[in-house]
């Protein structure tokens, strides 16, 4: 297994147990509606992560897009009290985006 994989893996897993926590534990629409996106945009790095051995370009601009949207949606709750339990999901998924982007493209003949 790649590193990319195992730490986007974690990473997507830390969001979405971040989300899960803020969608049961809501008070208003707002913070649900940030749990949701959370959530989303966790997945999509676990998807990311998923595919970070056969194409890890897009699996690295993948990783990284999720953690940025999850560091912009956050604090759309009006607060950035819940940032704090998104940030080990946002550094681990960023920190998985930029170790994928510079592992080099697999060759077409070892597929």
């Amino acid at each position: 297994m790649k590193r990319a994989f195992l730490i986007g893996a974690i990473g997507g897993t830390f969001g979405l147990f971040a989300a899960l926590s803020i969608i049961l534990t809501s008070t208003s629409n707002d913070f649900t509606l940030s749990g949701i996106q959370a959530a989303l945009f966790s997945s999509m790095g676990l998807m990311g992560a998923a595919i970070a051995e056969k194409e890890p370009r897009f699996a690295g601009w993948m990783l990284l897009s999720s953690a940025i949207w999850i560091l912009i949606t956050s604090p759309l709750a009006g607060t950035f009290t819940i940032l704090f339990l998104y940030a080990p999901a946002i550094i681990i998924l960023a920190a998985a985006g930029i170790i994928s982007l510079r592992e080099p493209e697999p060759d077409e003949d070892t597929l």
